[in-house]
């Protein structure tokens, strides 16, 4: 097509888009260069990008797919969303990405005097290993552990509270107790962490996707109560808030799911969810519709299908 333009207007239309996308000059100035009109010059910018004269390409240094991040976020009134370009279907893979990425926000979001609170989420885990410093930080512990071994389930807040160097309020005990196991609660310590739950400023949470991807759920199996949650649409949990697939909260582990209630967490200023993969499609779109998160941090398959979903109410998911 650009040969249906003069060799010496081609050049012309180069330099003008070039001094407006590359070197940041405004038209008006470009305009009163060449003297022609304000109007003139903003079509030539856009008839040079029209016919192929210059290429507009994104040079973000981590693989982000900028158009979907921009959409997803605009889509579910998110302060951002990264959408980490990989369409991997191996659940590793994914967490890998997403986890890579969860680091360098998490380097670049973290300021002093922060009080920050995380998940012991398992990309959470692999995040926190590749942060070697912080600001100065305290860190708290937003939920009980689903791990057999509680010393391997508080990594996150171990790793991360060495990297920011302030005070760190682990939470010794399970996410899931019995009834009659309600009395570990009052122990001092555990006490301590839970008080700090309204202090935190910005919380990290990975997005627990029913029934493959969820160590609540694997828990709730093995004590027989999985599928009565799952008859009333459970598809995710988000910090100690089950939800269905619209987004709504399910009630039925009031006193059992320990950490930071819902209606605490809806006070944290910055709230961030973490999570991917073939399992997690719908927990990110049932995260996403409950309005939980600011941030998300996802992958191309799960915007995917919430930017389709969003389009499409109706579509089976």
């Amino acid at each position: 097509m650009s040969a249906q333009m003069p060799l010496d207007q081609q050049i012309l239309h180069v330099y003008v888009a070039m001094q407006n996308l590359a070197h940041g000059r405004t038209v008006n100035d470009i305009a009163e260069e060449i003297g022609k009109s304000r109007f003139v010059t903003a079509r030539m910018v856009r008839k040079a990008r029209d016919l192929g004269l210059i290429e507009v390409r994104p040079a973000v240094e981590v693989p982000i797919d900028v158009d979907l991040s921009t959409r997803l976020a605009r889509r579910y009134g998110l302060q951002s969303a990264l959408v980490v370009a990989t369409r991997s279907a191996q659940d590793a893979e994914v967490r890998e990405a997403i986890a890579a990425v969860t680091a360098r926000f998490i380097r670049e979001t973290v300021q002093e005097d922060d009080v920050l609170g995380f998940a012991p989420g398992r990309t959470l885990v692999l995040a926190s290993r590749q942060i070697d410093a912080l600001p100065s930080a305290d860190v708290v512990q937003l939920t009980g552990i689903g791990w057999p071994r509680l010393e391997d389930g508080v990594e996150v807040i171990s790793n991360i509270g060495r990297a920011a160097g302030g005070a760190t309020s682990p939470l010794y005990v399970p996410i899931l107790i019995e009834p009659e196991a309600t009395p570990i609660l009052r122990h001092p310590a555990i006490q301590e962490t839970m008080a700090r739950f309204r202090h935190v400023r910005k919380a990290f949470l990975t997005i627990g996707g029913w029934p493959d991807s969820s160590l609540l759920a694997q828990i709730l199996a093995e004590n027989g109560e999985r599928e009565a949650f799952e008859e009333r649409g459970v598809v995710a949990e988000f910090g100690t808030t089950l939800l269905d697939i619209e987004g709504r909260s399910v009630s039925g582990l009031e006193g059992r799911f320990i950490g930071i209630p819902e209606t605490e967490l809806r006070r944290v200023p910055l709230r961030v969810a973490i999570g991917g993969g073939e399992w997690k499609e719908r927990g990110v779109l049932a995260t996403l519709r409950s309005g939980l998160a600011h941030v998300i941090i996802t992958d191309v398959r799960s915007a995917e299908l919430a930017l389709a979903a969003a389009d499409a109410p109706e579509m089976p998911v």
